[in-house]
């Protein structure tokens, strides 16, 4: 006996809200634009590093958001599932967006310690542009802390990952801007110009020990691992915790998007088991795993005694 759950369509109401990437996108494109001109004009590599991850962050926000937008798109013929999947290529773009901004900011310190500029960093200007720039971030940033996701039952189930990696990469552009308050505080006050690119330097790897945990849930999800909120074993441990299933095999759990996840599996039953007991069962199966463990999307097959019919691997 063969299952699988219906595959609702999310309405405009249940799609992701799409207006802090836009606040987000406006904002942070417009600082950008007059960040660059300020880096220029003070001379400093931690302000220019600044404005060039808040350039990769508007990217990322254009790719997020493009990504919410096929949450809306139905599924085909060709696309059973819809297009849903484009989160996860979403983020995993921002993922190689954030490491390419922190290898550039490597490359601009490193290059301006062993090779410093001839023109003098003015610290006042680097302070009072990189303060701006954190009103700006945090600001964005609390709008993605506040959006959640809209599932097709339509309740919240946290965030997206997409929103999440946004999140990271504002507060990540925050710790930069302090960084760069600190760097332009002390050589206005010291004038040891190298004190520019050190903190440009330190604060790379800042942004790659608090964006590590997503970058690699990013990957898993690329290659259609386990999402880390589902517990495979616990996941197996209910599936056969029922007396009727004497077995089970086949097991897969993999994600549909950033914020679905689908299941498929084989249960052994015993060759008594009546119609009415096997539907009983397939129907509290699919609402614990709904309910219990968030996976949206279950297909079981039930098999009767010996009769086992499968392609495990």
């Amino acid at each position: 006996m063969h299952k699988e759950a219906s595959r609702p369509q999310p309405s405009s109401g249940q799609q992701l809200g799409q207006k802090p990437y836009l606040i987000g996108i406006v904002l942070n494109l417009t600082f950008v634009l007059g960040e660059l001109i300020f880096a220029k004009l003070a001379h400093s590599t931690a302000l220019f590093a600044d404005a060039f991850h808040n350039l990769s962050d508007v990217l990322a926000l254009v790719i997020a958001w493009l990504a919410v937008l096929v949450f809306g798109l139905k599924a085909t013929k060709k696309t059973t599932y819809g297009f849903h999947n484009v989160s996860i290529l979403a983020s995993l773009f921002n993922t190689i967006l954030l490491l390419f901004a922190v290898f550039w900011i490597f490359y601009e310190s490193i290059r301006d310690l062993c090779w410093p500029p001839q023109a003098a960093t003015n610290g006042t200007l680097v302070t009072i542009v990189a303060a701006a720039a954190i009103v700006v971030n945090l600001g964005t940033a609390f709008l993605f802390k506040m959006t959640g996701t809209v599932a097709p039952d339509g309740h919240h189930h946290g965030q997206d990952l997409n929103a999440k990696t946004a999140y990271l990469h504002l507060l990540a552009d925050a710790g930069v801007s302090i960084g760069v308050i600190v760097a332009g505080w002390l050589i206005q006050w010291t004038g040891i110009q190298a004190i520019d690119p050190l903190v440009s330097l330190l604060i790379g790897f800042v942004i790659l020990y608090s964006s590590w945990s997503v970058m690699k849930e990013t990957l898993t999800l690329a290659v259609n691992g386990v999402p880390a909120a589902v517990d495979e074993e616990q996941v197996q441990r209910y599936l056969t915790a029922s007396p009727a299933v004497l077995a089970s095999h086949d097991l897969h759990i993999w994600p549909l998007s950033t914020t679905e996840t689908a299941l498929t599996v084989h249960l052994l039953v015993a060759d008594g088991l009546s119609v009415a007991a096997q539907q009983q069962l397939l129907n509290q199966l699919e609402q614990g795993l709904k309910q219990d463990y968030h996976i949206a999307h279950v297909t079981i097959q039930l098999e009767l005694g010996g009769n086992q019919n499968c392609n495990a691997i």
